[in-house]
């Protein structure tokens, strides 16, 4: 009886041991910045805090897979090339900027295209492929994106896109600009699919426009 209790006591301590092994080198630790996080469809208090802000306690419609994650029906567009690109890569660094719009202060290009954000990517890490690329073109940069007047640079970061180009994220979130936005200003691809939208200066989409204040009459 006093082995067999023995061998229990070692069994446990093993245990305990590898289990300490696992957490110390990250596998079923916190999620860490970069990390892969995985998306949660519950509200924005529910799953790890990064899951929560990512997605900012929006559900991902059924339909966001369809039309290579575009979630709505689009033409097959060609590739898109802006000014200061060559061979659909960008010469510099790109410029995050912010500008009022109806839905208050938004992500913009340096020259003021609105860039959008898609429920349903991961913390990181894009789910629009293919032809939702070329719809939805990815926020490209050559280097370390920069940080326009009232943006962190510390919210800024890069991640590989699935075009193989940079892609600027904004507080984990990949950021990507609409093909039917064709001059700085518009806003042509809000709520498209029921995932695509307009993200705040505090990484978070926005759905709605911010409410008229009524006019006092005299």
């Amino acid at each position: 009886m006093g082995k067999f209790l023995r061998g229990v006591a070692v069994i446990g301590a093993l245990a305990v041991t590898l289990s300490a092994c696992h957490f110390s080198n990250g596998q079923y630790g916190p999620a860490s910045a970069g990390a892969a996080v995985p998306p949660t469809n519950g509200p924005s208090g529910s799953g790890s805090s990064a899951t929560a802000k990512l997605l900012g306690g929006f559900g991902v419609p059924k339909t966001a897979s369809s039309y290579d994650g575009a979630g709505f029906p689009i033409p097959n567009y060609g590739p898109i090339s802006y000014p200061n690109y060559v061979n659909g890569d960008p010469k510099y660094p790109a410029t995050i900027s912010i500008r009022n719009s109806p839905y208050g202060q938004i992500l913009t290009t340096q020259s003021g295209y609105t860039l959008y954000v898609r429920l349903g990517d991961e913390f990181r890490a894009s789910k629009c492929f293919k032809i939702c690329l070329n719809a939805f073109p990815p926020e490209l940069t050559n280097g370390a994106p920069q940080a326009g007047p009232g943006i962190l640079a510390a919210d800024l970061g890069v991640l590989t896109a699935n075009n193989s180009w940079e892609q600027v994220s904004y507080g984990g979130r990949p950021l990507y600009r609409y093909r039917l936005d064709t001059k700085p200003g518009e806003i042509n691809a809000e709520g498209k699919g029921g995932i695509w939208y307009v993200v705040g200066v505090n990484g978070l989409p926005i759905t709605k426009p911010l409410a008229k204040s009524s006019a006092k009459k005299g």
